[in-house]
């Protein structure tokens, strides 16, 4: 019998709970397809279908035992037509208190070209977005890691109307919520290992003036991670990424490919 971190947040107060319960990979998996599914048929309006591919660096920087400075630059283009969608940076500071426990926060800067890639206008929207996280780490088994991770958004989103940017940001406040596995499927080695990954995030908005759009997105992902060296290893992943549009009832319906390398580096 393992242990289990849940994490339950009614907005008015935040519960931690040690549940002992038995994971069941099969379930957690048809947990997330029922959970998809219901979104997308619950809210279905009118959806657009895009393909995109995401090129990412990351790197971790360890300062000690206990505090690990993380840093990410990614590059998001359409597939057809082959033009930018998004470009986005992040700087964050993780602090190891226990084994179990990560807490962390930085700084997100993008660059948001239109989510239309026929749009005429190729205007990048200017984003500042500091963050707060807290991430919870479960053994289940010794090849079998879950993690959660609650993470806070404050975005500040630059004024435009679509054809030039304006002056004064917007605000807004995001919550999200993330859940992955990880399965180490080989282990040749302390530093030549491949890593079956399978996450799911929800985004919800939680601005006071907020009254269409709650539910921001909600990404299904599914990777494999292959270490090439004690500090290098190289991550493909595909993401399902489904999200509402700001103030309608228009929806992306996205399919992503994602190339990351992971570089770590020892201080």
């Amino acid at each position: 019998m393992k242990y289990f971190y849940l994490c339950f947040i009614n907005f008015k107060e935040f519960t931690l709970m040690r549940i002992p319960i038995r994971v069941n990979f099969l379930k957690i998996a048809f947990i997330f397809f029922i959970f998809e599914t219901s979104v997308i048929f619950a809210q279905q309006r009118q959806v657009s279908h895009q393909s995109l591919y995401w090129l990412r660096y990351y790197n971790q920087l360890n300062l000690n035992d206990k505090l690990i400075w993380h840093n990410e630059i990614e590059n998001r283009r359409f597939i057809n037509p082959h033009v930018q969608h998004h470009f986005i940076t992040h700087s964050r500071l993780h602090f190891l208190p226990k084994k179990f426990l990560e807490i962390a926060a930085g700084l997100t800067y993008s660059l948001q070209s239109p989510q239309d890639p026929t749009s005429i206008s190729r205007l990048a929207v200017p984003e500042i977005r500091p963050n707060q996280e807290i991430q919870f780490k479960n053994e289940v088994a010794k090849r079998f890691i879950i993690q959660q991770r609650i993470r806070i958004d404050e975005r500040f989103i630059r004024k435009n109307n679509g054809q030039e940017l304006l002056k004064g940001y917007g605000f807004n406040v995001r919550l999200r919520y993330r859940i992955m596995m990880n399965i180490k499927l080989s282990k040749l080695s302390k530093d030549n290992c491949t890593i079956l990954k399978i996450g799911n995030e929800v985004m919800l908005n939680i601005n006071k003036n907020i009254s269409a759009n709650y539910f921001d997105q909600n990404r299904l992902l599914l990777s494999l991670e292959r270490s090439l060296s004690k500090n290098f290893s190289l991550e493909m992943g595909y993401i399902h990424w489904f999200q509402q549009r700001s103030n309608t009832t228009e929806f992306f319906r996205r399919e992503i490919f994602r190339l990351t390398i992971f570089h770590k580096i020892k201080k």
